[in-house]
């Protein structure tokens, strides 16, 4: 039996070209599968890059406003450290005030005495926490009211009139000072001032103070101030 030959033409080039037709399919129906399924989706491309380009500026605004807040702060707490030295010039100058109301009321007193009675008076008298429990120091200012100021001398005595264990108790104020009595006598034509230190008992609680201004050549004048209106 005769054998039939078979002859089949190799084309490489159709192959080829076939085949990249068939990818090339393949890719369209990827791309227009993907395109139909964020059409589906509701996916927006041009939405998508508005909402990127209003996020950026909503950044850079966030970033102006955190700025401007920091500046504002730091305004904020320059006003108020000026304010702070603001009120406290006030405060001495108010100080300041007061202190020369005080010192004017001493020399009106002096010049024009509200009393009409002639002699020597405590002008004040102050005592004032020396920093330890029970001390005190006390501040006393003695005048001169006369028609004729001559030159006076004398002496001071100062009680401490109050209570220990319920008891009441007299002190001496020579007896308190915590080291020498100290010398209690006066020589002045206008005014002078006397100082000292006293050391309370423990328990003591004071009530009033009485001082006794004995001038020579006359008799004694005696004052009485009351304990919480002299302390501080």
């Amino acid at each position: 039996m005769q054998k039939q030959l078979v002859v089949k033409h190799h084309r490489p080039i159709r192959y080829w070209l076939t085949l990249s037709l068939v990818v090339l399919a393949v890719v369209v129906l990827i791309a227009l599968a993907f395109l139909y399924g964020e059409s589906r989706a509701g996916f927006d491309r041009v939405a998508a890059m508005s909402l990127q380009t209003r996020y950026a500026e909503l950044q850079q605004n966030n970033a102006t406003l955190q700025e401007q807040i920091v500046a504002l702060q730091r305004e904020r707490e320059v006003d108020q450290a000026a304010h702070q030295q603001v009120q406290q010039n006030l405060e001495a100058e108010q100080n300041k005030l007061l202190g020369l109301q005080e010192e004017l009321t001493f020399y009106k007193g002096i010049v024009s005495p509200a009393s009409g009675e002639e002699g020597i008076r405590v002008q004040s008298l102050k005592f004032t926490s020396g920093g330890a429990p029970q001390l005190y120091h006390y501040h006393l200012v003695l005048v001169q009211v006369r028609t004729k100021e001559l030159k006076v001398s004398g002496s001071v005595d100062i009680k401490i009139y109050g209570a220990q264990q319920g008891k009441p108790v007299i002190l001496d104020a020579r007896d308190l000072a915590p080291k020498d009595k100290p010398a209690l006598g006066f020589a002045f034509q206008y005014f002078q001032n006397l100082e000292g230190d006293a050391i309370f008992p423990g328990g003591f609680v004071p009530g009033r103070v009485q001082v006794t201004v004995m001038e020579s050549g006359h008799g004694p004048v005696r004052q009485n101030f009351e304990w919480q209106s002299i302390s501080g």
